[in-house]
C-alpha cells in the first residue's frame, strides 16, 4: 500500500513537472526572436540617433504608450519620430517617448504628418505663385 502512495506521489510530480516544462517551452522559444528584434530597434536607433535605448523606460507618466515595448512600433516610424519630435526637446529619449505615445494613436503617424506637410507646402507655393 505504502508502495502504491509512494508511486502514485512520484508519477503525479513527474506529470507537473513534464507540464510546467511544456507549457514554458514555447514561452522560452520566443524569447529569443523578441530579443533579435530588440536588439535590431537598438541597433538601428543608435545608428540614426546616436542613443541607446538599451534602458530606455518610460520618464513622463501618462503616455499612451505607458509599459509598451518599443518593438511593438514600426521602426521606420519611430525613427522618423525621434527626429520629427526633435523640434520640441533635446533629449532623445523622450523624443522617442514621444513617438510611441504618438504611434499608440496612428501606427503610421509620421509618415501621415510627412505628407500633411508636404501637401501644406505644395500649398503655400501656389499661393504665392497666384
Amino acid at each position: 500500500m505504502k508502495r502504491k502512495i509512494l508511486f502514485l506521489t512520484f508519477a503525479a510530480a513527474c506529470l507537473f513537472v513534464i507540464t510546467v516544462f511544456c507549457t514554458a517551452l514555447p514561452l522560452c522559444a520566443q524569447q529569443p526572436d523578441q530579443s533579435k528584434k530588440f536588439q535590431e530597434y537598438r541597433s538601428a536607433i543608435q545608428n540614426a540617433h546616436g542613443v541607446d535605448i538599451k534602458d530606455f523606460m518610460d520618464s513622463m507618466k501618462g503616455g499612451r504608450a505607458d509599459g509598451k515595448q518599443i518593438t511593438k512600433y514600426d521602426l521606420q516610424q519611430l525613427i522618423m519620430g525621434v527626429t520629427v519630435e526633435q523640434e520640441h526637446t533635446t533629449d532623445k529619449l523622450r523624443a522617442l517617448e514621444i513617438s510611441m505615445d504618438h504611434l499608440e494613436e496612428f501606427p503610421d503617424y509620421y509618415t501621415r504628418l510627412h505628407h500633411m506637410e508636404e501637401d501644406a507646402e505644395k500649398e503655400k507655393a501656389q499661393k504665392k505663385a497666384n
